[in-house]
């Protein structure tokens, strides 16, 4: 009976850690072409410093997780980040996804990607370059920015 037990424990286990599937089809398809189109608009924003438009992506209660921070949480202090970055001379990213996963609900997803940023320091520009996480929701009428996280490949380097 325990060997049964711990059998079937096991078995639940193994299957509650299994990945959700991915969905596949058109409406996937429209998923991820619809969170590309707003990445390309979201990165041009923000190389731009459109802050408005930036913050646009972002669920009320997003969260924002970077390095050397605490977990900010929603819109206006992701915003307040935000614009410490753009207030400083110099400052410009861009970034890109690499991957996109739509969940098999057809209503969550999440990105990996890329990003480079650059800031005055010293009288030099200073280019960092870095990677992020991104899990998107479907809001009913777009897609949103629920949770991010950056963090970078190295130190900022002279260029």
């Amino acid at each position: 009976m325990k060997s049964a037990l711990l059998f079937a424990s096991l078995l639940c286990l193994s299957i509650a850690s299994l990945p959700a599937p991915a969905a596949d089809g058109p409406m996937a398809r429209e998923a991820e072409a619809a969170i590309r189109a707003t990445d390309v608009r979201w990165s041009e924003d923000l190389y731009a410093g459109r802050l408005d438009r930036v913050m646009e992506n972002y669920d009320e209660n997003a969260a924002f997780l970077t390095h050397g921070s605490p977990l900010i949480r929603g819109k206006a202090a992701i915003r307040a980040w935000f614009r410490e970055r753009l207030d400083t001379p110099g400052y410009s990213a861009r970034f890109r996804p690499t991957e996109i996963i739509i969940a098999a609900s057809g209503d969550m997803a999440y990105e990996l990607g890329e990003f480079e940023a650059t800031v005055l320091s010293g009288g030099r520009t200073m280019r960092v370059k870095g990677k992020h996480l991104v899990t998107w929701r479907w809001n009913g009428a777009r897609w949103v920015v629920t949770a991010e996280s950056i963090n970078t490949d190295g130190p900022a380097v002279a260029g």
